[in-house]
């Protein structure tokens, strides 16, 4: 069976049930053909009619209220803000998976949000993030980077990787860098030990003490022997060391900081 319902006999219909099960329903204000795959079917002539669903005021997302019970598949629109996270609610339309109330939303870019791209030109409100002029945008988008701060340029997010504020520091402000330069504080405190090579059998020299001068010619940087003997020691010179030193082979080239990664433009929500 199909019916075919005007405007005032829809008032008819809802106060009286329909027992007849394998019927389709047709609620117009014209005359027209009945979508067979649709149990109930809206159309309006002029194409300038809504559906209103019913306005009631939930009281949490898991709470049934004002219903009775939670029943799946059922869909309202709330006009309350109640609740407290994570099961509260925000006037919106909401369905029921028969535990709770889930909202229904489409997550629009607010102004500010930031987002990675393979595009490479400014689309839909988002603009690239090159370090423009401010000046540069339209009025619209140019009033709303000004009002997040940007009043000069935007800023330039090339080559950079993005990092949360700790607090002091400011959104937008660029700052470090991808390579940097050990210093002997960042070295592990280890000591080399080792020996010198063997050089093989040397002598020293030295000036000999006669019995009858013991004046040492002045500059002679040579050992003097400690008796009027020749042969014999020179004198102890007395705790002292002796130094070495060999080259590492570096050339104090900077350690390159950047790890496997893929590159995108980064862009900002400014509106058009």
């Amino acid at each position: 069976m199909r019916k075919m319902l005007s405007g005032n006999i829809l008032l008819i219909l809802l106060s009286c049930p329909i027992l007849n099960t394998n019927a389709q329903v047709k609620i117009s204000n014209s005359s027209g053909v009945i979508n067979e795959e649709s149990v109930l079917h809206l159309e309006s002539a002029a194409n300038n009619k809504g559906f209103l669903l019913t306005r009631i005021a939930l009281q949490a997302a898991d709470n049934a209220a004002p219903l009775a019970s939670h029943t799946a598949g059922m869909i309202v629109f709330n006009t309350a803000t109640a609740g407290t996270s994570p099961n509260n609610v925000t006037p919106g339309l909401y369905y029921n998976n028969g535990a709770r109330w889930i909202k229904m939303t489409t997550k629009a870019p607010q102004t500010g949000d930031i987002k990675n791209g393979f595009q490479s030109a400014d689309h839909n409100g988002w603009y690239l993030l090159n370090g423009r002029a401010v000046s540069t945008l339209a009025v619209n988008p140019r009033a709303r980077a000004t009002a997040l701060g940007f009043s000069t340029n935007l800023p330039d997010a090339s080559d950079r990787y993005l990092k949360n504020t700790n607090g002091p520091d400011s959104p937008g402000t660029a700052a470090g860098v991808n390579s940097f330069t050990l210093t002997q504080a960042n070295l592990p405190n280890v000591t080399f030990s080792g020996t010198t090579n063997i050089t093989g059998n040397h002598s020293h020299t030295y000036t000999d003490n006669p019995t009858t001068v013991a004046s040492v010619a002045s500059g002679n940087n040579n050992p003097v022997s400690n008796t009027a003997s020749v042969d014999t020691n020179t004198d102890d010179s007395g705790a002292h060391t002796h130094t070495l030193s060999f080259s590492l082979g570096g050339t104090s080239q900077p350690v390159n900081l950047v790890p496997n990664n893929i590159i995108t433009n980064v862009f900002i929500y400014l509106g058009t």
